[in-house]
């Protein structure tokens, strides 16, 4: 019987109606007693002629009736009202995600939010022996706070339950049946879901299913056969490691996905704090005409501070300070005889006061001016000028030193001395300028796969870890050592590729990844 809006069944009065389907319809109803607004999922009358039906909707309310989760619509109460069968619920005043894909693929991070909280809801279910069967967007109803509930636990099977479906039948909806429900297994377990999650996951950052067809039996085919194009395929956008984490999901073989719901969402939070981290720039240095640049606007060597966090400035840098060497000794070569030979007439206090080099010791140039000395800003420049005044502390004690340097012997300490003093500022020039773009994200993908093979290590070790203290007994450390190690090296690794140092990166990565091998052989992973 339908019900009419206004009409009374019980202490419930209809509001409106939310839904039909094959096997009943949903009502928004108004508790007369409570006045709280409800949604009534009401039976098709004649139980008698449908007892297939009768006994899955009773599956449904006993299976609801054990799951108290958030992201779970929640079961209030189940009554019976002549020959008609009621089951009141939650009202969730939202629309599916189904409904919200019409307007298109949904933005990357509420994608991401949504599913995690779906995945939530699934573990939970999945705890309580619970497998839901017809996971897809229409039964995700997203409330208006941003809370996804998971609906329609119509065809779950409880993982005791034999009798719902037999042998050789398929249940749920084709776009997103799992190939192991198309076969018609007998036996379901999480993975199967997970499968349906993958397939919708595909669909809310893609706007397209991964197979479709013009007839059920072509996408129950493709399911079966055919390898799903990759989601960055469509949208290039999207992040390696998340389009790595749907081709897994979908995986045909039950082995090749995520074993559990929490596996799944350890990977997506990890997608998800990649994309909030800040990229390390990859910043080539911008070349600088050599005339532009003046000696004064170059700091001092002693002024290089974080060699390591700032390498590729001060490598530009260096190729910078060689070009105003060399503008500095054709500038000014020819200007240096005439000044040694013809000193002017009148010098400072401190020039006075440093005796003139004789032509015997002019022979040293190689010398590093130091960093006090007047004007030294460049050692390649000042090294010739080093000749007439050199620092009193790197000169030896020279008694009654002529107070006019030769004229036949000014010219030595210029001609030979400015190729030897260019050598060294050249040194920096011949470095690399810093990782690629391209290597900076082919660490950071690596990383990520590791930390999705990770994330399905602690869940399995988590589930071994229960069930050895239910009898009394903790992890033996051939488990908890290689665990640690994991951790760290991918830790490090991270911290590592936040510096830019992909060679560390590569090194923590393999070592994480000999852990991870050796952990997947012991749980058989």
């Amino acid at each position: 019987m339908e019900l009419a809006i206004g009409s009374t069944i019980g202490d419930y009065q209809v509001v409106g109606i939310l839904g039909a389907g094959g096997m009943g319809a949903v009502y928004k109803v108004r508790n007369t007693i409570s006045d709280r607004i409800e949604a009534m999922k009401v039976l098709l009358p004649d139980l008698a002629s449908m007892p297939e039906l009768a006994d899955r909707f009773l599956r449904e309310i006993k299976v609801l009736a054990t799951l108290d989760h958030p992201n779970i619509a929640q079961l209030h109460t189940a009554v019976r009202a002549g020959n008609q069968l009621l089951m009141v619920m939650e009202f969730i005043d939202g629309e599916t995600l189904e409904h919200r894909l019409r307007q298109g693929p949904l933005p990357l991070a509420q994608a991401l939010d949504y599913i995690g909280q779906v995945l939530s809801a699934l573990d939970f279910a999945h705890a309580h022996g619970v497998v839901h069967r017809d996971i897809k967007p229409a039964n995700m109803m997203l409330a208006p706070s941003g809370v996804v509930k998971l609906m329609d636990f119509g065809i779950a099977k409880a993982a005791a339950d034999q009798k719902l479906t037999m042998t050789g039948t398929t249940m749920g909806s084709v776009y997103y049946m799992s190939p192991e429900q198309i076969q018609g297994a007998s036996t379901l377990d999480a993975r199967a879901d997970l499968y349906s999650v993958g397939v919708t996951l595909y669909e809310l950052v893609t706007g397209k299913r991964p197979f479709d067809g013009d007839s059920q039996y072509s996408i129950m085919a493709a399911h079966l056969e055919k390898t799903p194009i990759p989601p960055m395929t469509l949208d290039p956008r999207l992040p390696q490691a998340l389009n790595d984490a749907i081709l897994m999901s979908v995986a045909k073989d039950p082995n090749g996905r995520f074993q559990s719901g929490a596996a799944f969402r350890n990977a997506l939070l990890g997608v998800a704090a990649q994309m909030q981290a800040p990229t390390a720039p990859v910043v080539a240095p911008t070349p600088v005409a050599a005339p532009a640049v003046s000696a004064g606007a170059i700091p001092p060597p002693a002024a290089a501070a974080h060699p390591k966090s700032k390498r590729w400035l001060w490598m530009a840098m260096g190729g910078v300070a060689v070009a105003v060497a060399l503008v500095g000794a054709i500038e000014f070569a020819p200007w240096k005889p005439t000044k040694a030979a013809a000193p002017p007439p009148q010098t400072s206090t401190a020039q006075a006061q440093q005796p003139a080099l004789p032509a015997e010791v002019t022979t040293a140039p190689s010398i590093p001016l130091p960093d006090s000395a007047p004007g030294a800003t460049i050692p390649a420049v000042s090294a010739p000028v080093a000749a007439s005044k050199p620092p009193a502390r790197s000169l030896p004690k020279v008694a009654s030193p002529p107070p006019v340097v030769p004229a036949a012997s000014a010219p030595q300490p210029v001609q030979p001395q400015t190729t030897p003093s260019l050598a060294p500022p050249a040194q920096p020039q011949q470095q690399p300028v810093g990782p690629s773009r391209a290597e900076v994200l082919a660490a950071r993908d690596h990383l990520a796969k590791l930390q999705v093979r990770a994330s399905s290590i602690h869940d399995s070790l988590a589930n071994l870890q229960s069930s050895m203290q239910a009898q009394g007994v903790a992890l033996n450390a051939k488990f908890t050592q290689p665990a640690g190690l994991m951790d760290t090296y991918l830790r490090l690794g991270n911290e590592a590729l936040n510096q830019s140092d992909l060679a560390s990166v590569r090194e923590y990565a393999d070592k994480a990844e000999r852990q991870v091998e050796i952990l997947e052989k012991l749980l058989n992973l």
